[in-house]
């Protein structure tokens, strides 16, 4: 028998100790209306709830996610007005509490994502899912239960919305650099259909601008929904989503000229089977592949007279089974098992420079690689008393692709309780260990690492409480510290300025967030965020601040209907300087008469950039009619036009005739300046 199954009937000996469990607690504050069941945004810092046969929950409704100040209107950016939460104005992605950009789980229907973002060269500005299809979203912020894996800090989980069944219906939208078409219908009278086809016209709109440097960045993205009630206990549900994307830069500095090309694909079948009321079980069948092609311009510097090349080919199918079972009075047992096989192919070739005049360092890998994981979780939510919930779970990974001296598999085990002396109050905590394996397809080849280890692993430590008054208001404060190690690579984006990584080995971070939001009328209601944080990596003996230590963020938000149809939101966004790593470009004299640039970094990240603070408006326009209705919105983002520092970048200052260096300076990259736009939707 192989190690592998060895290991997997061990975890299920193991976990059918486990009799119990807890769901956590969350409390809902929404506006003095009917709610739209079917529309629903869910946004959880923490996600915690007292298990009552109901699942009360801080929420916004689709409707009010709409309506924010938002870049594209993505729902990625929804979760950046959240405290706990680290964000810049060029990225959908996000940091949660400390932890590093991609220790964020994105689920659709599910499904875990790989990398679903477009524009990779800019950050990620772009999130794969359009706003248009979500039915809602949870983010879980810390202290998750273990059906949720394989990521350390947070989970976006989204779900979409049903097709509609009744009628063929469409919806055509524009706004500030897309343009999206869905379409969706019944599909007989037992299910129903939806397209969604989104394209990105940035390069359009820079092609209109004279500018000295190109800039040409496409993207589109398909999404596909088909859903099929085979029998009052079967339905079927097909899912597909593609992501496209290819850039070009030209520009003075030859080390930052860059062609791209990404490609991304999901299909995953989902069968659930109910069993009565009591319990169900959901079957899935996935596969898909991701791509990429990715060069800089060749270099006057470089001894091998070839550009830097980083293209990656990676393929991957599986099935997974879930098993919900409710048919205890007090209990709900959830357990899961996962097989993933994935190959993958890097072929990268890059120098990168170092800190110093001439100096390289150049990172060779060619891996073509396959093998699988198994992942199995095992949870029970117990609901001990009406004032006492308790959670116990825990999850198993095994792969049978990792370095021969390291252990092949991890288990997790994850603990949580809600307390409940009143009815308006909820203390709660939780403990838990959490796994974020390398797999074959996020091997940091970047930092010359070229097999798979053991997996980064973080413990969590939350303890929080929770007042309501009414369906009016509510006030949450919840503190927390978060442990990592054995931490390898990070993600890089891709910039104008060349940085120095250095791989941090162990890492910390703690804090606390309060979130308060009240509904004044029907019409009015005020929010306000604030998260205090300090996050700290450890690496060759030396701790400095993480790139996403930011100790103080502010966000105050007003929400006004202003009649049926016009409405109106103010936010205001407020943190302290994040850390930067200062920068020196000095002139260097050549023999032949020219000069060349000393490009130096201090202490990592012994400085910080400037405060950042915006002001954000949007007035938002529904006029229905008979057969179809127009929605538009004029938004204004940074409405003073305040100067937030992005980063500092190395600048070159060159002669316009002869291409000569004439000085070396430190240039401020800024974030986005103030932006008004209008965008809207026709509805059929």
């Amino acid at each position: 028998m192989s190690n592998t199954k060895l290991y997997a009937i061990r975890f299920l000996l193991f976990h059918i100790l486990f009799l119990s469990f807890a769901h956590f607690l969350t409390v809902q504050a929404q506006e003095n209306q009917k709610p739209i069941e079917l529309e629903k945004i869910v946004v959880t810092p923490g996600r915690f709830m007292i298990y009552d046969g109901a699942t009360p929950q801080l929420s916004l409704s689709k409707k009010e996610i709409e309506r924010f100040p938002l870049v594209d209107n993505d729902i990625m950016r929804s979760g950046h007005i959240l405290p706990g939460v680290t964000a810049n104005d060029y990225s959908a992605r996000f940091s949660v509490r400390g932890g590093e950009k991609d220790g964020v789980s994105v689920r659709l229907d599910g499904m875990e994502l790989y990398n679903p973002y477009h524009l990779q060269d800019f950050g990620g500005a772009v999130s794969l899912v359009g706003l248009g299809l979500i039915q809602r979203a949870d983010l879980l912020m810390g202290g998750f239960p273990a059906e949720y894996g394989q990521k350390m800090s947070g989970v976006f989980d989204i779900t979409t919305k049903p097709p509609n069944t009744e009628k063929v219906s469409a919806n055509f939208g524009i706004d500030l650099i897309n343009a999206t078409t869905m379409v969706e219908g019944p599909l007989t009278e037992k299910g129903g259909w939806m397209l969604s086809a989104r394209r990105g016209y940035v390069d359009l709109i820079l092609a209109l601008i004279d500018l000295d440097e190109e800039y040409k960045p496409q993207y589109a993205d398909v999404y596909g929904k088909l859903m099929y009630k085979v029998t009052e206990a079967d339905t079927l549900t097909l899912n597909g989503l593609y992501g496209w994307d290819k850039n070009l830069i030209r520009v003075d500095d030859i080390d930052n000229n860059l062609d791209s090309l990404y490609d991304n694909s999901t299909v995953w079948l989902k069968w659930r089977h109910t069993f009565g009321t009591s319990y169900w079980t959901d079957v899935f069948v996935f596969g898909g592949t991701s791509s990429q092609e990715r060069t800089t311009g060749k270099s006057q510097k470089r001894t091998t007279g070839k550009s830097n090349f980083d293209n990656r080919d990676f393929r991957f199918l599986g099935t997974k089974a879930e098993l919900t079972v409710n048919a205890f009075e007090k209990h709900t047992f959830r357990t899961g098992v996962e097989w993933r096989w994935s190959a993958a192919q890097y072929d990268y070739d890059v120098q990168e420079r170092q800190a110093g005049i001439n100096r390289y360092k150049l990172i060779r890998a060619n891996i073509d690689d396959s093998g699988s994981d198994i992942k199995l979780f095992l949870q029970d939510e117990w609901q001990i008393h009406p004032k006492l919930a308790l959670n116990v779970g825990g999850r198993y990974v095994v792969q049978n692709y990792r370095n021969s001296d390291v252990q092949n598999y991890e288990i997790g085990p994850r603990v949580a309780f809600a307390v409940s002396p009143k009815k308006n109050l909820v203390f709660r905590g939780a403990w838990g260990v959490y796994h974020q394996p390398v797999d074959l397809m996020s091997v940091p080849i970047e930092d010359n690492i070229k097999t798979v280890g053991r997996a980064e692993q973080a413990m969590h430590y939350i303890l929080g409480c929770e007042y309501t008054r009414g369906n009016n208001f509510l006030i949450r404060l919840e503190g927390y510290y978060k442990k990592f190690d054995n931490l390898v690579g990070r993600l890089r984006e891709f910039g104008r300025q060349m940085q120095i990584f250095t791989p941090a080995e162990s890492a910390d971070a703690k804090g606390f967030d309060l979130f308060a939001t009240q509904a004044v009328s029907s019409r009015l209601t005020w929010g306000l965020g604030y998260a205090y944080g300090i996050a700290k990596e450890t690496s060759d003996n030396r701790t400095i601040f993480r790139q996403y230590d930011r100790r103080h963020s502010i966000f105050l938000s007003s929400s006004h209907q202003i009649s049926s149809t016009w409405h109106l939101y103010l936010s205001w966004r407020f943190h302290t300087g994040d850390p930067r790593t200062p920068l020196t470009h000095e002139k260097v004299p050549l023999p032949e008469g020219s000069i060349a640039c000393n490009r130096q970094f201090g202490e990592t990240h012994s400085e910080r950039l400037p405060a950042y603070h915006s002001l954000d408006f949007r007035i938002t326009k529904r006029s229905p009619y008979k057969r179809w209705a127009l929605t538009w919105y004029f938004q204004i983002l940074n409405l003073y036009n305040h100067t937030n520092v992005d980063q500092y970048a190395f600048s070159e200052v060159r002669d316009e005739v002869t291409g000569a260096i004439t000085d070396c300076v430190i240039a401020e990259e800024p974030q986005l300046p103030i932006i008004p736009t209008l965008g809207m939707t026709i509805t059929f």
